[in-house]
């Protein structure tokens, strides 16, 4: 493993929050856990492209709590960030009840049903995220909801309906956020994102901390020339981890409450529900977050 991306751990939890994996395998290799939540019973589908990781999780070990150790002059592109979202932050989240949504309709409802309390939270976060906020603007993205005991959760849902159900959701397995005007060396220049578990279980936050920079540098170094001028923003996880399956990946339990803040931009990763019962939900913002 490479000393590239670190973590900055203030989680209660410290090295007990995060566990490795020996690498990846395509979907198709490994049987995907089965969901069956609110009458809905399937097995997840996924892109004919897609990676997922092992699930040969394990403790780290010295040298690879040495390597993502956080380094002096950490900022938002070169670290991850894992930490708690304040009391009184947390407690209007409560007076919210987005833990106990059912599905997304009824968690849109919950808010809907509370202007008072979203104005407040709205506020708190505000007050939470500007000293992370570097100085540069920041913005709320989404709230996202997933069902649970999900292998990985991101899926491309533009081309569905708005009524569409879980299961026609087709997973893109562990990926780069990406833009149309983006290119692999400029992914650096763009946001992070901080991510809040605001649901009743456990979540986790998969990623590789590799630069997508460095991930191009190594294919270059192993694939032929022809190949290798085929790869771009859209498509490099697929050369990786098809050249590089034994690049472990990295993961971050988030308990309730809890949150992490990472350039999705810039690394390959995914976020997960395995093993949990209850509707996954989250809240994300945009900005060049650090401390």
């Amino acid at each position: 493993m490479k000393r590239q991306i670190t973590i900055h751990n203030a989680l209660p939890e410290g090295l007990d929050a995060l566990a490795i994996s020996s690498g990846t395998v395509h979907h198709s290799k490994q049987k995907a856990a089965e969901v069956d939540y609110m009458g809905e019973k399937y097995t997840p589908k996924f892109t004919p492209q897609a990676y997922i990781n092992k699930k040969d999780w394990r403790p780290l070990n010295d040298e690879e709590i040495a390597c993502l150790a956080p380094y002096e002059d950490r900022n938002d592109l070169n670290t991850i960030y894992l930490g708690v979202i304040p009391d009184e932050l947390r407690t209007c989240f409560k007076t919210l009840q987005l833990d106990e949504s059912l599905h997304r309709k009824d968690m849109f409802f919950r808010l809907e049903k509370n202007p008072e309390a979203v104005k407040k939270a709205t506020t708190l976060m505000h007050n939470f995220l500007l000293p992370k906020s570097n100085n540069e603007p920041f913005r709320f993205h989404c709230m996202g909801v997933n069902n649970p005991n999900l292998e990985l959760v991101a899926a491309n849902t533009i081309m569905l309906p708005q009524d569409h159900v879980a299961s026609d959701r087709v997973l893109i397995g562990l990926h780069n956020d990406g833009l149309q005007e983006m290119t692999i060396e400029t992914a650096h220049t763009f946001e992070n994102r901080i991510s809040i578990n605001l649901g009743k279980d456990s979540r986790y936050f998969l990623f590789v901390n590799l630069y997508l920079t460095e991930a191009k540098k190594m294919l270059q170094e192993c694939m032929s020339t022809d190949e290798f001028e085929l790869v771009n923003i859209s498509n490099i996880p697929k050369y990786f981890f098809k050249y590089f399956p034994d690049y472990p990946v990295i993961r971050v339990e988030q308990k309730p409450y809890q949150y992490y803040i990472a350039a999705t931009f810039n690394c390959f990763h995914d976020g997960s529900t395995l093993g949990s019962t209850h509707l996954d939900v989250t809240m994300v913002y945009f900005g060049k977050f650090q401390y």
